[in-house]
């Protein structure tokens, strides 16, 4: 079976706490950057203090989660990290026959939905294979908090932002399908056929402030909706004049379609997986296309590293 994922980056920080005394004042809070050096030390310890099983337990926010550590050297931590889900809403289904079946577990088991991550101990950057109802990556910053808060040390999980995305699309070889959405004032209306209403029936309405119409330009597939680079700019420079939340297809030669958004962007890689074999042999692929990913494209990827 394959699958296609989105691979997102992120970085960890870690700051050392300390406050700054006021006269009639509150105290401010300062944060003091430790380097990769000092991080490193921290995942040293805890792989060789603090694993039970390779696992190591997490309380975050919105409750316990467990980190287990898959393969480690000096230059990567493999890991998945995971969170108990009750069995009210899953099951067994037999594909063919469509049968289903309980789960069954031991009084001291749970079932545990999990997700895989890499970690690059030079820089701290984390390649996270995200996954619906896996433990969101904020956890791992908590791992930190856990255990350090006492020497006042504190964690921090960071996305790559792509705060301008024209420079990367005008990179593309493919740059398709353009989505925006402008709001158009209700006294400024010029066909009542444009939102599917007449205007007897939009008389009926009352308090609208605008109406919000959602643009769509379809370029035809596997074609670039654009003749140049110059062009990408120009029109989506245009359009930003009007609304932030602009979204655009594209994709390298041999690379898959992704959606970008223009401004913010949270950056993603789209890699397809085979799963339809041993759990041995997809915790081994993923690792691989994982790494395969983030090396390809590591460059690209500190570029986006926000200095703070």
């Amino acid at each position: 079976m394959e699958a296609y994922k989105n691979i997102y980056f992120h970085k960890l920080d870690v700051y050392k706490r300390r406050f700054l005394k006021k006269k009639k004042a509150a105290d401010t809070m300062l944060k003091d950057w430790l380097d990769s050096k000092s991080i490193n030390s921290l995942f040293d310890d805890i792989i060789q203090t603090k694993l039970s099983n390779n696992c190591v337990v997490i309380n975050d926010e919105t409750g316990q989660k467990t980190l287990e550590i898959l393969d480690f050297n000096d230059q990567y931590i493999f890991a998945r990290i995971g969170r108990y889900q009750d069995l009210i809403s899953v099951h067994l289904r037999d594909r063919t026959t469509h049968v289903s079946e309980t789960i069954s577990r031991t009084a001291d088991q749970d079932l545990e939905i999990f997700t895989y991550l890499l970690i690059d101990r030079d820089n701290f950057i984390i390649s996270f294979l995200k996954e619906f109802a896996a433990p969101s990556i904020r956890t791992l910053q908590f791992l930190i908090d856990n255990n350090y808060s006492g020497r006042e040390l504190f964690g921090e999980v960071s996305g790559v932002i792509v705060e301008d995305a024209i420079p990367l699309l005008k990179s593309k070889d493919t740059v398709g399908t353009i989505s925006y959405k402008v709001q158009v004032p209700t006294d400024n209306i010029l066909s009542y056929d444009d939102i599917g209403l007449s205007q007897s029936e939009f008389i009926h309405l009352r308090n609208q402030k605008h109406v919000e119409i959602e643009v769509k330009l379809v370029a035809e597939r596997n074609k670039s909706a654009f003749k140049d680079e110059s062009g990408i700019e120009k029109v989506l420079k245009k359009i930003l004049e009007k609304t932030k939340k602009v979204k655009v297809r594209a994709k390298d030669n041999e690379g898959l379609m992704q959606t970008y958004s223009v401004v913010e962007s949270l950056l993603t890689k789209r890699i397809k997986f085979e799963f339809d074999r041993s759990v041995e042999e997809i915790q081994k692929e993923i690792y691989n296309k994982l790494k395969i990913t983030y090396e390809s494209n590591k460059q690209e990827i500190i570029d986006y590293v926000r200095n703070e």
